[in-house]
Formats: C-alpha cells, structure tokens, sequence
C-alpha cells in the first residue's frame, strides 16, 4: 500500500529493521489466514484508506 522500502519503513517505527518489518508483515498475514474476524476487520480498513 505505499511506495517506502522495507528499511525506510522500520526507520519510521523507531528505528526498526527492514528485518523486523517483514517479520510483522508475515505475523499479520497469518494472523488474517487463522482469523476471518480479524481478516474482515483489516479489509475494511484497507477499504477506507484506499477511498
């Protein structure tokens, strides 16, 4: 959803790692598989910030 790197993203929360940021990315991705109430909810929001 944005054009940032990996690295210029973690520098934007603290100082993060790219590392650390595609670790969130995977965490949230099964997240969403594991639960479609969660999945919805992260839908929907997607859907507001595209708007």
């Amino acid at each position: 959803m944005t054009q940032r790197s990996l690295p210029e993203i973690g520098r934007r929360f603290g100082g993060r790692d790219h590392t650390t940021v595609m670790h969130a990315v995977k965490r949230i991705t099964d997240l969403k598989a594991a639960d479609s109430e969660l999945a919805a909810d992260i839908d929907r929001l997607t859907r507001l910030l595209d708007a």
